[in-house]
């Protein structure tokens, strides 16, 4: 387990936190709800989004700990339209092997993290001014993409749930492993993707603001702590 990039935040038994997600000029937003549970040597993620009739989805995660790290285990989500599934995706991440481009059988990488994974896993970060790290971000079947992470500064940010003390975290897609080039030219025009998470021990994810497309001028988008 040591291999794993993430370490365990040490999150207690039930946490609950209430956020929303709303475009950065617009003053309301959907509701989500994630609640972290204890289950013998996981972490239990639940996520729900919205909470009216016309549209709703549901987020389980298995987040195995072990000597002090953390990684992702498995994931699970549905989403639902007036009552109707819309979609449904599974991935099983430990202990697997999967067709990878090509059509080679191979495991996941060690530490694959899925994009809602993000809200536990990267409270896993080394919090330190300037520290870096990669990651493998789970998109779908057995696709996955290179993460870059950097910890910028501390600093303070007021949310609706108040003024809190924050570690400023950076995250960028990386398209190195397919041309060095084309990684800085699409560096130089990708809007960024800023989290915010307490600086206090376990780490919450106060806030992440990202943009709705690659160009930038389309409009970013924000998840806000609300209460907790």
């Amino acid at each position: 387990m040591a291999a794993s990039p993430f370490r365990d935040p040490d999150i207690a038994d039930g946490e609950t936190s209430h956020y929303r997600i709303r475009l950065t000029d617009s003053p309301t937003g959907t509701a989500i709800t994630g609640v972290v549970d204890h289950d013998d040597d996981c972490y239990i993620s639940h996520l729900e989004v919205g909470s009216d009739d016309s549209f709703r989805a549901e987020v389980e995660q298995r987040i195995r700990r072990s000597e002090g790290f953390i990684e992702a285990e498995s994931y699970r989500a549905a989403s639902y339209f007036r009552g109707r599934t819309v979609s449904r995706e599974e991935g099983y991440f430990l202990d697997t092997h999967h067709i990878q481009f090509g059509g080679k059988l191979a495991p996941f990488p060690r530490g694959v993290m899925p994009l809602l994974g993000g809200l536990t896993l990267l409270r896993g970060l080394d919090f330190r001014r300037g520290a870096k790290s990669k990651h493998d971000l789970w998109l779908a079947f057995s696709i996955s993409w290179p993460l870059e992470v950097k910890v910028e500064k501390r600093m303070t940010i007021t949310v609706p749930a108040g003024s809190i003390d924050v570690w400023q975290v950076n995250l960028r897609p990386s398209f190195s492993h397919i041309n060095t080039l084309l990684d800085k030219v699409v560096s130089g025009f990708l809007p960024p993707f800023t989290c915010h998470f307490e600086a206090a021990a376990t780490h919450r994810l106060v806030q992440f603001t990202f943009p709705t497309g690659p160009l930038p001028w389309q409009p970013r988008a924000v998840i806000e702590l609300t209460t907790r």
